[in-house]
């Protein structure tokens, strides 16, 4: 690792905030640089030959009403990072994640994540993970495995609206239990060649299980993003809706998939995508207000994303 820079110079970009001794796991490419844990709290972080290994286990009962922070990232041009992470939120237990992933300064970064989450009966878990790959140069691979208990609840937020996006490639795959819930969040601002290529999907294998799958993308001046959104319903009471709203503008183009499986008949699946461009009027309203086209236009979009 090369040194010489600090967790805020870093991670300021992603908007990370947190406390001195906030609990946290902090890797720059593959190397681990700072690990805090807290009672009620298992965290530890690996170096591998080519990578790091990482795991956060939430002890049964325990609630933390402070996030917990998983920064990673490379501050320089170049580089190769690879992490396995792996998060269990024992039953009953609630806790909230804060991921800041930043690559401030690439040119030819390549990020590759697997990350398994594991949520128990009757717990909580709540994931915000911000994104920010300065003025693009990063290939991001990222592949998810999710299980929620029963009655157990996962939240989760994937952000990516400030700076290049580059290359991301993401597969998420999830299978809900007896009256669990997930809902999966994306907002993505593509421009000029990114490339954004999503698939989530989800099981309702237990009764009365739920899940939201809510896409919003932008794709500007060339951009390609593609979104798949799947939903099996397998049991009885079981409840999925798939939700995808993206703007196109310049030749950007989009392609929105929704799937949906019904594998039990009392199950009820649902879906709605909205695809379009801004507005002239609206973008011509805020240029009249002193702002030039490309600013009216980014406020439109970032107020869709926030929608």
């Amino acid at each position: 690792m090369r040194g010489g820079v600090s967790e805020e110079e870093v991670f300021g970009p992603a908007e990370y905030h947190a406390d001195p001794d906030a609990p946290r796991v902090v890797i720059l490419e593959n190397k681990v640089v700072n690990v805090q844990d807290r009672e009620g709290l298992e965290l530890e972080a690996e170096e591998l030959d080519d990578g790091v290994r990482a795991e956060l286990v939430v002890k049964e009962g325990f609630e933390l009403d402070e996030p917990v922070h998983f920064c990673v990232g490379i501050p320089w041009e170049e580089g190769v990072q690879r992490i396995e992470t792996r998060v269990v939120v024992e039953p009953e237990a609630r806790i909230r994640l804060l991921s800041h992933c930043s690559f401030p300064r690439a040119e030819d970064v390549l990020h590759e994540m697997k990350a398994e989450f594991v949520v128990k009966d009757g717990a909580e878990l709540e994931v915000q993970d911000i994104h920010y790959h300065g003025e693009g140069g990063v290939r991001l691979r990222a592949e998810y495995d999710v299980e929620v208990g029963e009655g157990a609840r996962l939240s989760s937020e994937f952000r990516l609206t400030k700076g290049r996006v580059g290359e991301l490639w993401w597969v998420s795959r999830g299978v809900v239990r007896r009256e669990g819930s997930l809902e999966g969040v994306v907002r993505i601002m593509a421009r000029e060649d990114d490339k954004v290529d999503i698939e989530e999907s989800v099981r309702l294998v237990g009764e009365d299980s739920r899940a939201v799958l809510d896409s919003r993308a932008a794709a500007i001046d060339g951009a390609r993003v593609r979104f798949v959104g799947e939903l099996s319903g397998e049991a009885p009471g079981a409840k999925g809706h798939v939700e995808c709203s993206e703007i196109i503008r310049g030749d950007g183009r989009v392609e929105s998939v929704p799937k949906l499986k019904v594998v039990d008949p009392d199950a009820r699946l649902t879906h709605e995508a909205a695809l379009g461009t801004l507005e002239r009027r609206e973008i011509e309203a805020l240029m009249s207000r002193g702002l030039s086209e490309e600013e009216a236009v980014e406020m439109l979009v970032e107020a869709m994303l926030r929608g």
